[in-house]
């Protein structure tokens, strides 16, 4: 089973150390994440044959010439699609095989109108626990992350409160706290008024963290950082002092 953790104990790479040659979400990303000593944040979609991939984004547009939706195709499809820099999209247990167990993954389930998010959180949760090394699972949908397993860390993503509004970022949290969820992941706009709002103790994450000012608040607010286009020796020089 994956191992628990404290989030504020590590710093992570934001989709993998991306930049300088290596693209978002692959195994170069990781690689470079793995070799740098940090723990990565990282995203998981169901395919057509209810497969799991490693991707951010709903289609394929951005990072490739195909426009095709990663549900509308199948895992083998999906791998044999080459991104930008020649790569490739890998496959969760990929992911898996490959990283070491003393640095912690923070995985998101993505969710969109057409996605169950329960077999999502199934299936993640599922090769979760049978990782034996530190990990643990969030997710925007609240649904996808109270059906996870049970047993499995868990973190509960809230929207940006320019997005969803100051009333459902309230909610989100309390609802998080009062189901026993292990985390909340907030954006960095947000640490502040998230420290507001749960114990001193409680664990919290945030992202996406992009200057050394907003690493510097993450710190002072005691949130894990999960950053990106930053020097891992200068954010964890303020995060692991």
């Amino acid at each position: 089973m994956a191992e628990r953790f404290f989030p504020a104990d590590y710093a992570y790479a934001h989709r993998g150390l991306w930049g300088a040659g290596c693209v978002e979400n692959t195994l170069p990303a990781f690689q470079a994440a793995i070799e740098a000593g940090l723990g990565i944040e990282f995203d998981v979609r169901l395919t057509a044959d209810d497969e799991i991939v490693v991707f951010h984004d709903s289609d394929l547009s951005r990072l490739s010439d195909h426009t095709d939706k990663i549900n509308q195709l199948s895992c083998e499809q999906l791998q044999a699609v080459q991104l930008i820099l020649g790569v490739r999209i890998p496959t969760f247990r990929e992911l898996l095989d490959i990283w070491p167990r003393h640095l912690p993954l923070l995985t998101e389930m993505k969710v969109d109108k057409d996605t169950d998010p329960a077999a999502l959180a199934q299936q993640t949760g599922e090769m979760l626990l049978a990782y034996d090394g530190l990990a643990a699972a969030m997710s925007f949908s609240e649904a996808c992350v109270r059906a996870l397993p049970e047993g499995l860390m868990r973190g509960q993503l809230v929207g940006p409160t320019e997005t969803i509004g100051t009333e459902s970022f309230k909610s989100v949290i309390e609802r998080a706290l009062s189901d026993g969820i292990d985390y909340v992941a907030v954006n960095i706009s947000d640490v502040s008024k998230a420290a507001e709002l749960i114990p001193a103790d409680y664990p919290r994450v945030t992202w996406t963290v992009r200057t050394e000012g907003e690493a510097r608040e993450a710190a002072d607010k005691k949130a894990a950082i999960i950053f990106e286009l930053l020097a891992p020796a200068l954010v964890t020089g303020i995060a692991l002092p």
